[in-house]
């Protein structure tokens, strides 16, 4: 290839003649500029920081970018450990930031693309992309022989410049490195995002109007027109077609020597969170060895000129302490054992969106002290351009790597699935969230999850719009996803949550000859038989003499079905005329079956009663008009009806299971702590059923210390705590799903959804609760719930419910009037 002629570099670092610094594109991230140097830039893996599990997992955020500094500071060769004669072996690199606010759009693959569309018309989210750049170093020949370098230096005395050639060496070390430490090779559509994020990654030749202290971006030249006609310093916000880009130059970062897990060492976290639409940081890779003998060195230089501040009056006393500590801080630190490179001679350039007044008002809420870019504001655009030698901050920085690398650079809140339901948009980066019901059976994880919020949380109606959304989307086989929802409170109804679901009571499935019994569900007779043996201990009709019957009660059950017994109670009789069942222990079962009409839907006597059947879609079971008389939470001795009770929700949650067995389906179950307090060989069961049989469980609850502590924690893959009133609920719903439960993230949990009172009331933004007006009902912002998913991470979603969903199926009561009326 031709080689590039270098341009001026004083030309460049005022202005560039051309809208981009980027001579060509190569492929595998490999970019030349327009000054002939080469680049090879990588993607930084992005997640989750300030939302992580704890503070030690936040910083494995930082890593990738911490592993790929270290190993370009170890493969600097250093002769002498002074700054000076060092310096031109120094690796230049660039991190940069873009992130930019568009409106969401559902994926054009996604099943329900057209109804999500038309449902949130509106949404706003955020495109996100960091990229990390080093400038590559020629070798004459790249390392391609004696006659490839004669080749080299004859097209360099030619033409000028440097072949490209020569990097093909450094290409592949840097590749390697890049590679080893985490990073991957950019998409076409993040390097062109990168390449002209000012117009939205598409042409980077737009016109720009330039003025002291922004910069307007127009997207064709109609809206430029408009904008000279208007005359300089119009406003332009009634111009379609153009948006403006306030520049800001970080000049120092009011750190002190902090921990890299410290929150606040997040400074770049700070700054996209208050606008940011780029943050580009250049800077020279300096091995630590060197920083630690120039602090050695300057010491004494140090501390003179701290005492020459404080005994001219600028410095007060406990300044100068804390001055001198810090200095001793940085010395310790560089004196351990591995310790980090440095970032010398460094800038850092902030783009915000809009125009920004007062870069102090800004300055005030960030650790980045900001200062504005008067007159130098196309020049701090180019400074962010991939490939360019333009340096517009005047303010350079040593900075320690991690100050860097644990910035938040590489944070983005991000959570769930790549397909399903969408749950909502992550409460920071509004990124969607979503569920994919068979995500932790293909991934070969438990495939149990568990939502838990008090009553009057928003469970119910989060429920209905996971379900409706599932039960829209069609299976493998072809089929709409079947949902069984299992509502076991009495005189509850959630038919109004979902209007198009098949709707089965337990008054009427009683009348049936054991719809739920588990010899006639299971998928198996060995399954069927443990689990008929479970519900008969649970239900326990023989009082105390219970220990003295169970091993004859497996057995006989074992008998029976081996006999051709296609019912529990067929099962006990067959056992029982064999002579391998006491009739004593099979008549106290048959007894209570006879006054037991709720018994009977779990014990079947006739062979020929089918059991449980669902259809595609939605399918509710309720308690109608019946009577489940379920124990109280934590109650240690519990009388036969409510023995019985218990055991049926059991039942119907396995049943309902089998039900769906093999067809990709969705198990519903609300109050699902009665299911939990069952223990752990109830949920083991169920997560292996679940997993055989390809059924996703949802266990909805307000109660998680019973999980908690029955050790239940291991069972369950992922979940959603929402807002929470009870303390030691809300502690119990972190441990359950491994989050440090952090006083702020307790208080997150249980605050209410209003401070105040009366006239003076306002809405509390820091609740999880859905922050709705109260004469209105006009929802502000919708319930907030921690999303902990099957990736480990948890991060606080809000669950926007359209508003048309949210008339249909509230369950809220002024909303049922109105809808009723």
């Amino acid at each position: 290839m031709r080689p590039l002629g270098a341009r001026p570099a004083e030309r460049l670092a005022v202005e560039p003649d051309w809208p981009t610094t980027i001579r060509a594109r190569f492929g595998d991230g490999l970019l030349q500029g327009t000054d002939g140097s080469v680049w090879l830039y990588r993607s930084v893996p992005l997640a989750p920081v300030a939302e992580a599990r704890t503070a030690a997992e936040g910083l494995e955020t930082a890593e990738p970018l911490l592993a790929v500094l270290d190993e370009l500071a170890a493969a600097t060769p250093v002769r002498w450990a002074r700054r000076a004669q060092s310096r031109h072996t120094y690796r230049n690199v660039h991190a940069l930031l873009v992130n930019l606010p568009e409106r969401w759009s559902p994926p054009r693959d996604h099943p329900q693309a057209d109804y999500l569309a038309r449902q949130f018309p509106d949404t706003a989210t955020y495109r996100r992309v960091v990229l990390f750049g080093v400038q590559l170093r020629a070798s004459v020949g790249g390392g391609g022989g004696l006659r490839r370098a004669i080749d080299s230096v004859a097209e360099t005395l030619v033409a000028g410049g440097t072949p490209l050639s020569d990097f093909e060496q450094d290409h592949r070390e840097m590749a390697a490195l890049s590679a080893r430490c985490g990073l991957r090779t950019p998409s076409d559509d993040e390097v062109a995002l990168a390449s002209a994020w000012w117009n939205e990654g598409g042409t980077p030749d737009v016109p720009l109007l330039s003025e002291p202290d922004c910069l307007h971006v127009f997207t064709g030249p109609a809206a430029a027109r408009q904008a000279k006609a208007a005359g300089t310093g119009a406003d332009l916000s009634h111009i379609g077609g153009q948006h403006t880009i306030t520049f800001a130059a970080v000049s120092d970062l009011a750190l002190p020597y902090i921990a890299a897990s410290d929150s606040r060492g997040q400074w770049v976290s700070e700054l996209v969170t208050h606008g940011a639409l780029v943050v580009s940081i250049r800077g020279k890779v300096e091995p630590a060895a060197v920083t630690r003998a120039e602090l050695r060195r300057q010491r004494r230089r140090y501390l003179e000129d701290i005492t020459e501040s404080a005994g001219a009056g600028k410095m007060e006393r406990a300044e100068q302490i804390e001055q001198e500590q810090i200095l001793t801080d940085v010395e310790g630190a560089y004196a351990l054992p591995g310790p980090p490179p440095t970032l010398v001679e460094t800038t850092a350039v902030v783009g915000f969106n809009g125009y920004v007044a007062d870069m102090n008002e800004i300055s005030r809420w960030t650790t980045a002290t900001l200062l504005p870019m008067h007159y130098r504001q196309r020049a701090a655009l180019a400074e962010t351009m991939l490939c360019s030698p333009v340096r517009a901050n005047p303010h350079l920085q040593d900075l320690p790597a991690q100050t860097v690398a644990a910035s938040g650079l590489p944070a983005l809140s991000t959570v769930g699935d790549s397909a399903g339901a969408l749950v909502g948009f992550t409460e920071h980066d509004r990124q969607p969230a979503w569920l994919d019901p068979m995500a932790a059976t293909d991934g070969d994880s438990l495939p149990i999850a568990v939502a838990v919020a008090q009553t009057g949380g928003g469970k119910s109606l989060f429920m209905a719009w996971l379900a409706n959304q599932l039960a829209r989307q069609r299976t493998a086989l072809g089929e709409r996803t079947p949902v069984v929802v299992v509502d076991p409170k009495t005189d509850s109804d959630l038919s109004a949550s979902f209007p198009d679901a098949q709707i089965a009571s337990l008054d009427e499935l009683v009348r049936s000859d054991g719809v739920f019994d588990p010899i006639r569900f299971a998928a198996n007779p060995a399954v069927g038989v443990e689990l008929a043996a479970s519900m008969l201990m649970t239900v326990n009709p023989w009082g105390p003499r219970v220990e003295e019957y169970e091993a004859t009660l497996q057995y006989a059950l074992h008998h029976g079905v081996t006999h051709g017994a296609r019912c529990t109670g067929e099962a006990l009789r067959i056992a029982e005329a064999d002579g391998e069942a006491p009739s004593e222990m099979v008549e106290a079962v048959f007894r209570v079956a006879k006054a037991s009409p709720m018994f009977r839907s779990m014990f079947g006597v006739e062979p020929t009663t089918e059991g449980l059947r669902v259809a595609e879609g939605i399918t509710l079971i309720k308690v109608g008009e019946a009577h489940l008389d379920l124990p109280a939470p934590g109650a240690t001795i519990v009388p036969l009806p409510q023995r019985i009770a218990a055991a049926v929700v059991r039942m119907m949650v396995f049943g309902s299971a089998m039900a769906l067995s093999g067809r990709d389906g969705v198990l519903m179950l609300d109050e699902a702590w009665v299911f939990m307090s069952a223990g752990r060989a109830e949920m083991e069961r169920l997560g292996r059923v679940a997993r055989q049989q390809r059924v996703f469980p949802a266990l909805f609850t307000q109660r998680v210390t019973d999980a908690l502590n029955a050790g239940l924690r291991g069972y369950i893959s992922r979940g959603f705590i929402g807002p929470i009133e009870d303390p030691d609920e809300a502690q119990a719903a972190c441990q359950l799903f491994k989050l440090e439960p952090t006083p702020e993230r307790l208080e997150r949990i249980t605050s209410s959804a209003t401070i105040g009172s009366g006239v003076s009331e306002a809405p509390n933004w820091n609740s999880m609760r859905a922050l709705v007006d109260r004469g209105t009902r006009r929802v502000r912002r919708g319930s907030v719930w921690i999303y902990s998913d099957l990736a480990n991470r948890a991060v606080p979603t809000e669950v926007l419910i359209p508003d048309e969903f949210l008339r249909r199926t509230s369950t809220n009561a002024a909303e049922m009037r109105a809808r009723a009326a």
